[in-house]
């Protein structure tokens, strides 16, 4: 509905205007009736009002002051003046004021509603137009914390950034870099890996948000800082009034896993690059940091390293990949010894020198051991799904986002995985190999997969599962094969009957044995031994 709010001294003119048209047919509610100007404003003081129609004469405020108050304090209400041939000045100082239209008395009542109906229309496309705004307005506002991601992101990502609109870009989001040095620091969730299996993809989107601010918060007594996210890592930018030294910024890197611990699940680990002049030192300075965390990965999770560290590990000389240490694990693990897996694979992690290595060159090892393991299994003809999944493809991505101790506790469940399925079959085997001798000791009796279930202690599912990964066959054809096989060797006498022969073979029913024997040999009996 569209509100109007009539003003007239005369009430005839008012009560002409307000029944001689079907205002509410036409979507228009009439919110009052004013004498003059100054009870029309405070009727708009209580009251929302789209349209004035006002005469230009009347007592106390006439129509062009009243004019002049709405076009300041109400500038979205659209004044429609009304007046005589004689006022017509008045009118068009009416409409420098801030009218919209004007009507000539005496007015039609089918002019007067044209005319107002014409301005609800103006009214509804500039309606449609502020939402329209408001929605690219609003579009803008909630694009600004990606918009912020994406110029930090690129301010330290890239070699050469384009400084000034990444700048600028950043002013909308009030982050600026006024101080003259600058430095980074890199904040890594440990065994991020587990903390996904615990919780859903939108909690982790609300720890890394709090995380970030975490870090903005407590920066805040010594240098500006701007957080955000790369590759699930926390990268906060400094901006400082002086060069700051590892030293310094440490109690905070301290207070950033202290707070992480008390209001997340999980600890974090902290890498502190250098500080210098530039603001394209932010690059140099994030290598730098993320080197740090990779340097140390050996030490475990909640550590805090910095630059100064990663380049001293840079004179480490790194060793081959440990082919002796590999095949001692695959031989524990085709013995089935749990304690010697454990061993081997502690010997496999000590050859690599993780104390001196970085974390890249560690992981490769440790991946190229799992392929390792995936080729044991095809060569073994072990179930690869069982062990690993769907494939390799989780491997990577645990690797990446887990601490050592993880990595090394999954890799040890993966190769007990592999001996326990080695250690089953070889059970199988002893099992099925004396299945096999039952049934040929005893094909002649009255068998079943039930009987020879019960024989061995098993269940008859569990004799089709062996006859069929074994021999891709089902128990009853391998005792129907064994049974044919035998008579047609007695078959050679013919002094024996075919009936003698059929239940000497297992089979009670001759006519069976027919079928069964012309089944397997495409023969029946009779044509069988006269072909001999």
């Amino acid at each position: 509905m569209y509100r109007l709010l009539i003003v007239d001294d005369e009430e005839r003119a008012r009560t002409g205007i307000r029944m001689l048209i079907d205002w509410a047919a036409h979507g228009i509610e009439i919110v009052g009736e004013a004498r003059d100007g100054a009870e029309a404003l405070e009727i708009m003081k209580c009251t929302g009002v789209d349209i004035l129609l006002t005469d230009i004469r009347m007592p106390v405020m006439d129509g062009l002051e009243l004019i002049e108050h709405v076009s300041k304090s109400s500038p979205a209400t659209k004044c429609i003046i009304m007046s005589g041939y004689d006022e017509f000045s008045y009118a068009q100082k009416a409409m420098a004021a801030g009218a919209v239209d004007y009507l000539l008395k005496p007015s039609r009542r089918q002019e007067i509603l044209d005319l107002v109906v014409k301005i609800t229309n103006d009214i509804a496309k500039q309606r449609q137009e502020n939402e329209k705004l408001e929605g690219l307005r609003s579009g803008f506002r909630e694009s600004f914390p990606f918009l912020k991601e994406y110029a930090l992101n690129r301010l330290v990502m890239t070699e050469n950034p384009p400084l000034e609109r990444l700048l600028n870009n950043l002013m909308l989001s009030d982050i600026s870099f006024p101080l003259p040095f600058f430095g980074v620091l890199v904040v890594k969730i440990d065994n991020l890996h587990l903390v996904q299996q615990k919780f859903g993809s939108a909690d982790i989107e609300l720890f890394k948000y709090a995380l970030k601010n975490i870090a903005e918060e407590t920066f805040i007594p010594i240098c500006h800082s701007a957080a955000f996210e790369d590759n699930d890592d926390v990268v906060l930018l400094m901006n400082a009034d002086e060069w700051l030294d590892t030293k310094q910024i440490v109690p905070y890197a301290e207070a950033i896993q202290h707070n992480a611990m008390r209001f997340l699940p999980f600890t974090v680990s902290i890498g502190i690059g250098s500080f210098d002049r530039s603001i394209r030192h932010f690059r140099v300075s994030f290598l730098e940091a993320h080197k740090a965390l990779n340097a140390r990965f050996y030490e475990g999770d909640a550590k805090i390293t910095d630059y100064l560290e990663a380049a001293e590990e840079e004179d480490f000389t790194q060793t081959s990949y440990p082919l002796e240490n590999e095949r001692a694990v695959l031989q524990a693990i085709g013995k089935g010894d749990e304690a010697a897996i454990r061993s081997s694979l502690q010997e496999f992690l000590a050859s690599l020198k993780p104390e001196s290595s970085s974390k890249e060159s560690v992981v490769n090892s440790i991946y190229a051991l799992y392929f390792a393991l995936y080729r044991d299994c095809i060569e073994r003809n072990v179930n690869v799904n069982e062990v690993f999944g769907s494939g390799l493809d989780e491997i990577p991505r645990m690797m990446a986002r887990s601490g050592l101790e993880h990595i090394m506790a999954t890799l040890t469940e993966t190769a007990r995985k592999i001996a326990d399925q080695l250690s089953a079959r070889k059970n199988g085997n002893k099992l099925f190999e004396s299945i096999l001798a039952y049934v040929h000791e005893h094909f002649r009796l009255d068998i079943s997969r039930e009987s020879v279930a019960r024989e061995v202690y098993v269940t008859p599912g569990y004799i089709s599962y062996l006859f069929k990964q074994q021999l891709q066959t089902s128990f009853i054809e391998y005792l129907h094969r064994i049974r044919i096989e035998y008579a047609s060797r007695l078959l050679r006498d013919p002094s024996l009957r075919i009936s003698d022969i059929a239940h000497d073979s297992g089979y009670q029913d001759e006519k069976y044995f027919f079928q069964v024997f012309k089944k397997y040999t495409g023969m029946t009996p009779t044509q069988y031994r006269n072909n001999l």
